[in-house]
């Protein structure tokens, strides 16, 4: 390999992916030392993981890559210690494209260009400037062959053979296969049933109690099946409005008694400047505590 070119100057792009760059890629992807995360490009507004350049030069450095270089050290080079060699292999995977420099948009700016973004998933600005720093942010633009992938074409293969082949099954096999779906379409519609049930005794409660109740209160959150339909029951606890407006109250209070201490400091500066100058300094300095507080 050609040495890394210096810093600022163009690096051409490869159309024709290098075999050493693949490797290396292939054996860093999900490397748990990059300490990856998921974030939405601007360019196809997709999910794809990114990382810091600094996690990169660790999972090089990790014992779990020399494993790799170990079972193909024909493709994959011997790096250690060597930051140059490291910054030389990176420096090819950005000419095969196969990582893309990233910046990290803030939530606020990200929400108002469009992007449905939050904490965990932050919005990526594709940027055409690749910085080797070790806080610089970069995202994957590659994804390994699946090894399994033909396994899985063969089984699918044959499920579709099978089901064609549905008529000429014993009929043991077609009586068994019928009351398993059948089995399965009771329990979606039992599930439906209990849906509109839960919602018709909520509706019921909303007009009638001062709290409303939800039978399987974590029928429809994020959570597993068992969970789903624990506890049975639930009551919605009531928003009271004078909690709202005690917090909207301690909001306005903060800032007034600030001012009042304020006000209290230039007091006490103005009489004190009638006595010495060494007083209006101290006087000084107690007021700009308070300023500073104020903005605080």
């Amino acid at each position: 390999m050609s040495t890394p070119p210096p810093q600022g100057q163009r690096v051409p792009l490869s159309k024709e992916k290098n075999p050493v760059a693949l490797a290396v890629a292939t054996a860093v992807r999900y490397n748990p030392l990059l300490k990856q995360r998921q974030g939405i490009l601007s360019t196809n507004k997709e999910k794809t993981d990114f990382f810091r350049y600094k996690r990169f030069v660790r999972s090089i450095k990790s014992p779990e890559f020399q494993k790799k270089h170990a079972a193909n050290a024909a493709k994959i080079p011997a790096i250690l210690d060597d930051i140059n060699a490291i910054n030389q292999v990176f420096i090819l995977l950005i000419q095969n494209q196969l990582v893309i420099p990233v910046n990290k948009l803030k939530t606020q700016d990200a929400k108002k260009q469009g992007y449905k973004v939050d904490k965990k998933t932050p919005a990526l600005e594709v940027t055409g400037k690749a910085v080797i720093q070790p806080d610089a942010y970069y995202a994957w633009n590659y994804t390994p062959p699946n090894p399994y992938m033909m396994l899985y074409s063969i089984l699918a293969v044959i499920g579709i053979f099978t089901v064609i082949l549905f008529p000429l099954w014993p009929f043991w096999m077609r009586k068994g296969v019928w009351y398993l779906s059948t089995g399965l379409l009771c329990l979606v519609g039992l599930f439906f049933v209990v849906a509109v049930i839960r919602l018709i005794i909520y509706l019921i409660s909303l007009a009638t109690m001062p709290r409303q109740f939800w039978l399987f209160p974590n029928m429809f959150e994020d959570c597993g099946v068992i969970e789903s339909f624990q506890p049975l029951y639930a009551w919605e606890e009531p928003k009271s409005k004078g909690q709202h407006r005690s917090k909207k109250g301690k909001k306005h209070q903060e800032p007034t008694q600030s001012l009042d201490t304020n006000k209290e400091n230039v007091v006490e500066s103005t009489a004190d400047t009638k006595t010495t100058s060494a007083k209006k300094s101290e006087t000084t300095t107690v007021q700009r505590k308070a300023t500073i507080e104020e903005v605080e």
